[in-house]
C-alpha cells in the first residue's frame, strides 16, 4: 500500500510539467458569501464515554459563514467563522450527574486563506491560518497549497500541507479521577496532513481526478474521559493508545454526464492505518437538472471497515493488555448513507438589491437543502438536514 501511494506521488509532478502552461483566468469581480446551516440528530447504545455501552443520544446546530473576497485579478481572501452547539447524553455521563457542565457545549472556529495567481505559469499558490475552540480543547492549523493548470486548464495537480496543533484539558471520568490524574504524559496532540489530488477532462463527458494522502499524528490520540471496563476487574480505566497514528488514504473520483441534465458522481477510497483499519467507502450522487432553476441530488454513500488491534467491548479487555479502546468507531463496521437535495438557483438569481452609493449589486443566487438518514451496524442511527444560502456582490457589469 504504501510502495502504491509512493508510486502516485513521483508520478503526477512529471504529468504536471509534461504539458505547456497556458494563460489562466483571473479572478472574478464578485464577492461570493455562504452562509450555511444544519441540524444533526444521532441516537445508539454503545457510548464510549461509558465504555462502549449506554445512549450516545446528541444533538448538533451548526452555523458557517464563508466569504470569499477578490483582491485584484489575482489574489482573494477567503474567511470562514463557524459555531456548533451540542447537546449530548452520553458526554453527561463523564460524572454521571444528569445536566452536568459537560452535557452541552459550543465550539467555535474561524480560518482566514490567502490565494495568489500567477496567470502565465498557471500556478495558484495558497496559505491559511485557523484556529478551533471547545470547552476541553484549543486547537491552532495552518496550511499551504499549491495548484497548477494545463492543457488549456483541462489537467490540474493540487498538492496541500496542513498542520493542526492541538491541546487537551484533561478531564477524566469522575470515579477515577484521583487514580488516574497523571498517568497521561502529555495533553498536546499534533497532526500532519500531505495530499496531492490531479484531475483531468477526459472529454467532453467524462472528468476523473487521484487523490493520495499521508496523516500523521503524534501525542495524546486517546480522549481521557471514555472509560474502559475489564473481563479480570471491576474498576474501569480511562481509554489509552498508542501516542503515534499513520494514516493513507487513497481515492479516485469520476463525474460522468450521459445526458445534459444529468451527472453522475462517484466516489471510491481506499483507507490504510497502522492501528489496524482497512476500510472502503463508496458513493454516488445523480444531480438532475429539472428546467433551468432547479436541481435534485439524490446520493448514497457505503462504507465498511475492519477493526483497530486495540477495540474490544464491554468487559472483554483484559488489564495485562497496554492499549485499550471500546470506541465503537474504532470497531467492524458496515454503513450506509442515503439523502436527497434540493437546490434552487435561477440565471439572474433569486433576489437582487442594488448596493447604495455603488453601482453594485447584492444577489442571492443559490439556495439547496440536504436531508441524509444514516445507518451503522453497530445501532448508531442519525438524520441530518442542512441550509445552504449562497449570495454575491457583484461587479459593475
Amino acid at each position: 500500500m504504501r510502495n502504491t501511494y509512493s508510486i502516485i506521488l513521483c508520478m503526477l509532478p512529471l504529468f504536471a510539467f509534461a504539458q505547456e502552461a497556458y494563460q489562466m483566468k483571473g479572478n472574478s469581480e464578485d464577492v461570493e458569501v455562504n452562509f450555511l446551516l444544519s441540524y444533526y440528530d444521532q441516537d445508539g447504545d454503545n457510548a464510549a464515554v461509558t465504555g462502549g455501552i449506554g445512549t450516545e443520544e446528541l444533538q448538533d446546530y451548526a452555523s458557517l459563514l464563508v466569504v470569499n473576497i477578490p483582491l485584484d485579478s489575482i489574489q482573494s481572501l477567503n474567511l470562514s467563522l463557524g459555531a456548533d452547539l451540542y447537546s449530548s447524553a452520553s458526554t453527561d455521563n463523564i460524572d454521571n450527574i444528569v445536566s452536568s457542565s459537560s452535557s452541552s457545549d459550543m465550539r467555535k472556529y474561524t480560518n482566514i486563506g490567502y490565494a495568489r495567481k500567477n496567470l502565465k505559469k498557471g500556478e495558484t499558490y495558497g496559505a491559511r491560518i485557523g484556529f478551533s475552540l471547545e470547552y476541553d480543547y484549543i486547537s491552532i492549523n495552518g496550511g499551504l497549497t499549491w495548484t497548477k493548470e494545463w492543457n488549456e486548464g483541462n489537467s490540474e495537480l493540487s498538492l496541500n500541507a496542513q498542520a493542526f496543533i492541538d491541546s487537551w484539558d484533561l478531564i477524566y471520568p469522575i470515579e477515577i479521577r484521583s487514580e488516574v490524574t497523571g498517568t497521561i504524559a502529555s495533553s498536546n496532540r499534533s497532526s500532519y496532513n500531505l495530499q496531492a489530488t490531479y484531475s483531468k477532462v477526459i472529454n467532453k463527458r467524462l472528468q476523473m481526478s487521484i487523490s493520495g494522502e499521508a496523516i500523521y499524528m503524534d501525542g495524546l490520540l486517546s480522549t481521557p474521559f471514555h472509560r474502559v471496563y475489564f473481563a479480570d476487574q471491576t474498576r474501569p480505566d480511562i481509554e489509552r493508545l498508542p501516542d503515534t497514528r499513520l494514516k493513507i488514504p487513497v481515492g479516485i473520483r469520476a463525474n460522468y454526464f450521459p445526458f445534459d441534465n444529468l451527472i453522475v458522481r462517484s466516489y471510491y477510497r481506499f483507507y490504510w492505518d497502522d492501528f489496524g483499519i482497512n476500510a472502503h467507502t463508496m458513493s454516488i450522487e445523480t444531480p438532475i437538472k429539472i428546467g433551468t432553476t432547479f436541481t435534485l441530488y439524490p446520493f448514497y454513500r457505503y462504507h465498511t471497515q475492519t477493526a483497530a488491534d486495540y477495540f474490544a467491548p464491554f468487559k472483554v479487555h483484559t488489564t495485562a493488555e497496554q492499549f485499550y479502546t471500546s470506541d465503537y468507531d474504532l470497531s467492524a463496521l458496515s454503513s450506509h448513507k442515503i439523502g436527497l437535495g434540493f437546490g434552487f438557483s435561477p440565471l439572474y438569481g433569486i433576489t437582487r438589491v442594488k448596493m447604495p452609493f455603488s453601482k453594485k449589486a447584492w444577489v442571492m443566487d443559490k439556495l439547496q437543502v440536504r436531508t441524509a438518514y444514516y445507518s451503522r451496524s453497530t445501532g448508531l442511527n442519525s438524520f441530518l438536514v442542512s441550509l445552504d444560502l449562497g449570495f454575491k456582490i457583484k461587479g459593475k457589469k
